[in-house]
């Protein structure tokens, strides 16, 4: 990096360029228990923040500087989670955008550039690949709901095309290395440490048009010494083609895991487990080119553990930032998730909790499932787009919450003490509304207001005695971006 720096006076004019995104979010959704000792989310109407800021300077391909970070992120007023779960990373708990450690959250902090044919980065940044199964950078927006977070990591980067020289062929290679700063297994403030070498190859011809696969070998050291290695395997492709009056986009992904693991153990695996997990995602798109309409159709499975006491892991959970509808995953089933670990680490429920149950805190992530939805989009206007879908979703394995199953002697027992028969979760469905600035009209800053609503059919496996059996959630979503 130090020959990138002191490249860059020879590198020609410099260009400057900002952005910005100031996002605040009005929430709506029905109360429901989450387990059955008495607790409930408890949350009323509440209204989070977030203002997104970045920046970057350029000389040609020559030299970039690139930073990003969010302020002030959190709840500002209203009703926040009666649940007291500290390991909630988006403090639904507590009204906490202006705590310190909320202040300033930095996402990007790289210099890159060419040098000797190579392309050479190095810093802090955010890490993305395929749909956004394993690597999220929380920046890509979903069909229907939010994205939070983003994997951030210290990484140093190399990326050369080896066969560019004499003839354009754009098959690249990327070797990294990375300092885990924070991702949906861990985080460096809690005292976590993680490493990981990555080796991935890919075909691109422009946006759009992609191919590759994305090996990773990662370490990851708990504060207590537990540990967790694992090899990952993902390859994935997102292609468009030109139909001539329609296009149709195919984006999939592949995962396999492997690996040993002590940051969670079995009753017949006191020393660590075997982990071999995989999960699969389709995207399918079908529009009539012009960006009138579009139609959706996407899938995803994520493999689950059918015997939770022998010495293999089976479960494999997608990243929190990859959305699979709005309710039935993001909010119902990481609020029994959370209450799940308000029982195991109260003194009054569970005398000594187990090993890894901060991991239980999903934040409304994706995992040991699998779910269809539809949607279907409809651009009138530079300045409308409507949004319809339905999702189903039913677990890969047997629905049971850990506390109230492993009291029932391995009977297979929800959150709220009863029996399951079965593997189906629930349907949902979903609406959006949006209204944005119309970008012909040069803005400097770009306005827009969107309202969505979930609504999420309980099927018996997750209806709780005396509980809702529907699960409502309305949002409105104010923003300006530049």
């Amino acid at each position: 990096m130090i020959a990138l720096l002191s490249g860059l006076a020879l590198a020609g004019p410099l260009a400057a360029e900002s952005t910005g995104d100031i996002r605040f979010i009005g929430s709506q959704y029905t109360d429901f228990p989450v387990h059955a000792e008495g607790s409930t989310v408890g949350q009323g109407f509440v209204v989070d923040q977030r203002f997104r800021l970045g920046g970057a300077v350029r000389a040609g391909d020559d030299f970039r500087a690139v930073a990003e970070l969010d302020l002030f992120t959190g709840q500002v007023v209203g009703d926040p989670w009666d649940l007291s779960v500290t390991e909630d990373e988006r403090e639904r708990h507590t009204l906490g955008a202006f705590d310190t450690e909320r202040i300033v959250l930095p996402r990007k902090l790289h210099v890159g550039g060419r040098l000797a044919g190579l392309d050479l980065q190095a810093g802090l940044d955010t890490s993305h690949w395929g749909l956004g199964m394993v690597a999220n950078d929380g920046a890509h927006e979903p069909l229907f709901g939010r994205s939070d977070f983003g994997d951030r990591v210290l990484r140093t980067r190399l990326l050369t095309a080896p066969l560019s020289r004499n003839v354009p062929i754009p098959w690249f290679i990327v070797v990294a290395g990375d300092y885990v700063i924070a991702d949906d297994l861990m985080r460096a403030s809690n005292g976590q440490r993680a490493m990981q070498g990555i080796l991935s190859t890919f075909w691109t011809e422009g946006e759009g048009k992609i191919v590759g696969i994305y090996a990773v070998i990662r370490h990851q050291v708990e504060p207590d010494g537990r540990l967790t290695d694992v090899v990952v395997l993902d390859a994935s492709e997102d292609w468009t083609f030109d139909l001539g009056h329609v296009d149709l986009r195919i984006g999939s992904e592949a995962v396999g895991v492997t690996g040993r693991t002590s940051r969670a153990l079995s009753y017949n695996a006191r020393d660590q487990l075997k982990v071999r997990t995989a999960g699969l995602a389709t995207h399918l798109a079908l529009g009539d080119g012009g960006g009138l309409w579009t139609s959706h159709f996407r899938a995803g499975w994520a493999s689950g553990d059918g015997n939770p006491d022998d010495d293999t892991t089976h479960d494999f959970s997608f990243d929190r930032d990859f959305d699979a509808g709005m309710v039935l995953f993001d909010e119902v089933g990481g609020a029994i998730d959370a209450g799940t670990y308000e029982l195991l680490t109260d003194p009054q429920y569970s005398a000594e909790p187990p090993d890894g149950v901060d991991g239980l805190v999903s934040e409304g992530a994706f995992r040991r499932a699998s779910f269809l939805q539809t949607a279907f989009e409809v651009d009138p206007t530079d300045w409308l787009d409507l949004r319809v879908g339905s999702l189903v979703g039913w677990q890969s394995g047997p629905v049971a919450q850990p506390f109230y199953t492993f009291r029932a002697g391995g009977t297979p027992t929800n959150h709220a003490d009863a029996p399951t028969d079965g593997y189906f979760l629930g349907t949902e469905v979903d609406w959006s509304i949006a209204l944005s600035a119309d970008p012909d009209d040069e803005w400097a800053a770009m306005p827009s207001l969107q309202l969505q609503g979930g609504h999420a059919l309980l099927g018996d496996n997750l209806v709780a005695r005396g509980g809702p059996a529907t699960i409502h959630l309305i949002t409105a979503t104010g923003r300006v971006r530049w």
